[in-house]
């Protein structure tokens, strides 16, 4: 941009150069700038005068420097990476408009990070949204095929729409503060309803805000440590080192957990689960429920009843836990 703003008033002086000086027609003007850029050396159009000549000096010298100028540019943006960023921006924007059903990832701490390798592991396409220069850094050797990084604020809606929001399957915000997870939330809402809005909070008393803006999973770290102590003190068992190891076991690939709530219309409601008998109709193992207050109750006792809003956590392969949501919605 600069040099081609400087060449156009050297030769805007040039041209008004010579008229003024010298007293050439426009044409004459012209001419004599094109033959003394070009370094033709046909010869001067008149006769200069000593004036005219220090000025035809002065000209060949600003255009000989900004020669060199206009070369170290073009040098730096190759040499430099610059037409190799800006290759790489057309390419992301382009793999961006084609996104569909992906999943955004809103900050790169320790928790993002580890959804954002797991997801990879799992072959899924990734939108990551990082605007932290130190997190932002680490992430320049961090590759994969399916990750696509966007440096900047994901409140930002600009950011969010960007990275496909309105496209996207689901958003998980793992921001640094509640607020900024609930505006996230908020934002992603607003532009696509059928979104799935996993996020953290920290702060348990803002947990009905996110349920406010819409959040269909909120994660709360106070929330997953208090479960974990009640599973050890109450069954002496600890069902958070199930989860791990069952993680990474091939015996248990095609297996997951899910929730599945009890619909008004089930059949399931005030039936104890021995009268349910949900091991032996689906196959799937019952590790607990949680009730309409949202307490976790672990290892459900035979005789403890289904109750409509109850969601039961399951253990097993898809097509069985489908097999219960039927179970759990119809009569």
């Amino acid at each position: 941009m600069l040099p081609s703003l400087a060449l156009i008033l050297l030769v805007v002086v040039s041209f008004w150069g010579y008229i003024l000086i010298e007293g050439y027609t426009p044409l004459e003007s012209l001419y004599m700038i094109v033959i003394t850029f070009a370094t033709i050396g046909y010869g001067e159009v008149k006769p200069l005068s000593d004036t005219g000549r220090e000025f035809t000096m002065v000209i060949i010298l600003a255009g000989f420097s900004l020669g060199l100028y206009a070369v170290s540019q073009i040098s730096t943006f190759f040499i430099d990476g610059e037409l190799s960023k800006l290759l790489k921006l057309r390419r992301m924007n382009k793999a961006l408009s084609n996104l569909n059903e992906h999943y955004i990832i809103c900050g790169y701490g320790k928790t993002g990070r580890k959804v954002v390798e797991d997801l990879l592991a799992k072959k899924q396409k990734v939108v990551l949204i990082e605007g932290n220069p130190e997190r932002v850094e680490k992430l320049k050797d961090f590759y994969d095929e399916n990750l696509i990084h966007l440096v900047g604020d994901a409140t930002s809606d600009e950011v969010l729409m960007q990275a496909g929001v309105d496209r996207a399957k689901y958003l998980i915000a793992v921001l640094n503060s509640d607020a900024e997870n609930l505006f996230v939330t908020l934002s992603a809402k607003d532009y696509n309803k059928k979104i799935k809005v996993i996020t953290r909070v920290e702060e348990t008393n803002s947990t009905g805000k996110f349920k406010k803006a819409g959040a269909d999973f909120i994660i709360s770290p106070i929330e997953i440590a208090s479960e974990r102590i009640v599973s050890i003190v109450t069954t002496g068992q600890d069902y958070y080192n199930f989860l791990e190891f069952t993680e990474g076991k091939p015996e248990f690939h095609d297996y997951k957990f899910g929730l599945v709530l009890i619909n008004e219309q089930s059949d399931l409601i005030g039936k104890t689960y021995r009268e349910a008998n949900i091991p032996q109709r689906t196959h799937l193992v019952v590790i607990g429920y949680y009730s309409a207050n949202d307490e976790l109750q672990v290892n459900p006792k035979a005789d403890n009843k289904i109750n409509f809003g109850d969601r039961l956590l399951v253990f097993g392969k898809d097509d069985e836990i489908n097999l219960l949501k039927d179970l759990a919605y119809n009569h």
